[in-house]
């Protein structure tokens, strides 16, 4: 097993830092907060902000959950990652970056277009157990 290879599969070490693997729930806070590279695979033409987004992705996946989760809540998630850059050494970042390129193809390749059903709507949704609908 290569170690960096496996990330969406279990926790990796990289550059010394442990990762979470990647996840539903951790996909789920990678939109809130905006980290195309991980929800859609698009990258972003501006330097600063692939970086903001590899380092939210780092402190996503690094920090303990529950103050994950507790900075996502009250709305400090941005600040919280952006103060986590200051403490990741430069070196990691080829590895990272390496994992980030597989995770994101990995993401699209799994993403679903969800397209609406010719002629659906509102007016010919079935009905439900109580009732509604014809």
């Amino acid at each position: 097993m290569n170690p960096l290879n496996d990330f969406l599969d279990g926790e990796k070490t990289i550059g010394g830092i442990r990762f979470r693997a990647f996840t539903i729930g951790s996909k789920a806070i990678c939109e809130q907060m905006r980290l195309t590279m991980f929800t859609s695979g698009d990258v972003s033409e501006d330097a600063g902000e692939s970086e903001r987004q590899l380092i939210a992705f780092a402190w996503l996946h690094s920090k303990p959950l529950e103050n994950v989760l507790t900075a996502v809540r009250n709305g400090t998630c941005d600040a919280a990652a952006q103060e986590f850059g200051f403490m990741l050494p430069v070196h990691i970042l080829p590895a990272i970056i390496a994992e980030i390129n597989r995770i994101s193809a990995a993401t699209a390749e799994a993403a679903v277009d969800v397209a609406p059903k010719p002629g659906g709507g509102k007016d010919n949704a079935p009905g439900n157990c109580i009732g509604q609908g014809s």
